[in-house]
């Protein structure tokens, strides 16, 4: 009983942080690149967008026992675009130094990168040198709203960022392919 609340606590933060950065924060960046297509760099990480789709909850495909997972929020919709990530450097990357932002009609919405172990059943932050995985990066959009046309990461070259930065040395400026097919299977 006790473990099954304190799942329900981390859910409920996990959401609560995400709606919480909805359209709030004005980040800023050195350096700004602008990048299109499916296969795009952010650093040492390699991405190839593969899908898209929207999602009322963003979870792994296979989960088994306990699992991280971003439940359903009344009057918004998970933009979730899928794909493969392959750390080309030499260092292991935790996921959790990017700054995510969803951008639909001008309205910054707060975002994530989250890694798909290989038998698809929970979600990883790292990635050693040389791996490939799976990866979601989703945004929380309002219902009423389209799903963002772009996504927008911001880091740093020591890949570190603290909870309330909002300078950083890198922006990269992802416009999503308007052929992306839809995937409603992931």
């Amino acid at each position: 009983m006790k473990k099954n609340w304190r799942k329900e606590i981390i859910c409920l933060c996990l959401a609560v942080l995400l709606l919480s950065g909805c359209g709030n924060t004005k980040y800023e960046a050195k350096d700004t690149v602008e990048r299109e297509g499916n296969t795009f760099q952010i650093g040492n990480l390699q991405l190839e967008v593969k899908s898209w789709d929207k999602r009322e909850e963003v979870k792994p495909k296979n989960p088994q026992g306990y699992y991280n997972h971003y439940k359903k929020e009344e009057g918004y919709y998970y933009h979730v675009l899928y794909g493969t990530l392959k750390n080309t450097g030499d260092k292991k990357v935790n996921v959790n130094q990017i700054k995510v932002e969803g951008l639909s009609n001008k309205e910054h919405y707060q975002g994530k990168i989250v890694l798909i172990n290989e038998i698809q059943s929970y979600f990883w932050e790292e990635i050693e040198p040389g791996v490939e995985l799976d990866f979601y990066i989703f945004s929380i959009v309002e219902k009423k709203e389209k799903a963002p046309s772009e996504y927008i990461f911001y880091f740093d070259e020591d890949g570190k960022i603290d909870k309330e930065q909002v300078s950083f040395d890198h922006k990269i400026k992802y416009s999503i392919p308007s052929e992306l097919k839809r995937d409603k299977e992931n």
